[in-house]
């Protein structure tokens, strides 16, 4: 790897109080009890992959789970050996996503001084029955204390998530959380579409009748309201679910859609880099076990690797041109494309990238291949036109 290049750091933080109906993340909600030893194994694999070429770092992105949960001497330590390992950019993009109901003032004012300098609150509505239907144990007036909290602990970068397309969900409740969720002066906003995933509690209430398939047209309207109405307020929508005032756009998630590389750290994590992606074994029991046993087979993955997959030329193109799409006002760079890969797009995929343009999904403009508004809608049929 050049020792110039700066990678992201995702360090996965399984730990919940409880799991939410619609979760399939790797998540655990009786193993509080090895935040500690967890911590100490994320040191250990930190060291592993850290500390040699010069690597460098600019964003790192504690994720979950629940990783407010975390006690702040334990991030302290997380944070020192990243800094140990790592070379840090100046100013980097430090990120800790949060449950609302987890923080308090002192908590907070800790983690700012510990150099945490973005907050991502998982808010999901503001609506109560919505709240009730995923299972979050927070209600919105702890939204509301929460970003007043962190304001006041001098978080100036905050993010909140919300999802559309639930079942019983109206445009009308839509249209309340976003201004709701306005009204509170966010810096960034993560809007997903509720996909019901295979072994959640609501993939068993759909299938025994307790609630209703979600409704994709007027999912569809719920996502069009939402670009309309933030537009208005002063947010650019950059990425296919994801808004921000100029300037606040989130630079780790960034590092994923411009298909640039990564290291996953922590029980199920997973990772880009050198040529290669991998995920790291799912349990935290197993994670800590393999991580106080082994040294390493060599960068960018640890010990306790799971499974490592080297990309092929057609792999990292696809990868590519799916992930660069998904940014709606950069989108494809089309002669960084022909830079990286020796062939220009049109030449590697001649007719579907011919087609997608005359169906108007795609367009091209000073250079760059963008997703038009009829392609926003239409995405995952032009990415798999892709695959």
């Amino acid at each position: 790897m050049p020792a110039l290049t700066s990678l992201s750091l995702y360090l996965h933080i399984p730990f919940c109080r409880h799991r939410c109906a619609y979760c399939d993340f790797n998540t655990y909600t009786s193993l509080g009890d090895l935040k500690e030893a967890y911590a100490l194994a994320l040191v250990r694999e930190i060291r592993q992959v850290g500390g040699q070429a010069g690597r460098r770092a600019h964003t790192i992105f504690f994720g979950g789970g629940t990783p407010s949960l975390m006690p702040p001497a334990l991030l302290a330590h997380l944070l020192q050996a990243i800094r140990d390992n790592f070379e840090l950019a100046a100013g980097a993009e430090i990120t800790l996503e949060a449950n609302p109901d987890t923080v308090d003032s002192d908590y907070l004012a800790a983690i700012r001084a510990l150099g945490a300098n973005r907050l991502s609150f998982g808010a999901q509505s503001a609506v109560a029955n919505e709240l009730v239907l995923l299972e979050r144990e927070h209600d919105f007036a702890t939204v509301v204390r929460a970003v007043a909290m962190a304001r006041a602990a001098g978080f100036d970068n905050l993010n909140l998530d919300f999802i559309y397309g639930l079942p019983g969900q109206s445009l009308a409740s839509w249209e309340y959380t976003l201004r709701q969720a306005l009204a509170l002066a966010p810096d960034h906003l993560s809007l997903y579409c509720l996909t019901i995933e295979p072994g959640t509690p609501m993939e068993r209430w759909l299938k025994n009748g307790r609630i209703q398939p979600p409704d994709p047209d007027l999912a569809a309207d719920q996502y069009e309201l939402a670009g309309e109405l933030l537009a208005g307020y002063g947010f650019v929508h950059y990425e296919i679910s994801n808004w921000a005032r100029p300037g606040r756009e989130c630079a780790h998630n960034l590092t994923y859609w411009h298909n640039d590389e990564y290291l996953g750290l922590g029980a199920g994590a997973h990772g880009h880099a050198a040529g290669y992606r991998y995920y790291v074994v799912k349990q935290p029991r197993v994670y800590i076990r393999r991580m106080e046993s082994g040294d390493g087979d060599h960068y960018p993955w640890s010990a306790a690797v799971a499974e490592k997959h080297q990309l092929s030329r057609a792999e990292a193109m696809t990868d590519t041109v799916i992930t660069q799409l998904r940014l709606l006002q950069e989108g494809l760079d089309l002669a960084a494309f022909t830079a990286r890969f020796g062939q220009s797009l049109y030449d590697a995929y001649p007719e579907t990238t011919q087609q997608l343009v005359a169906y108007g999904l795609l367009c091209e403009e000073n250079g760059r291949l963008r997703l038009t508004q009829r392609g926003r809608f239409l995405s995952n049929q032009v990415f798999y036109r892709f695959l």
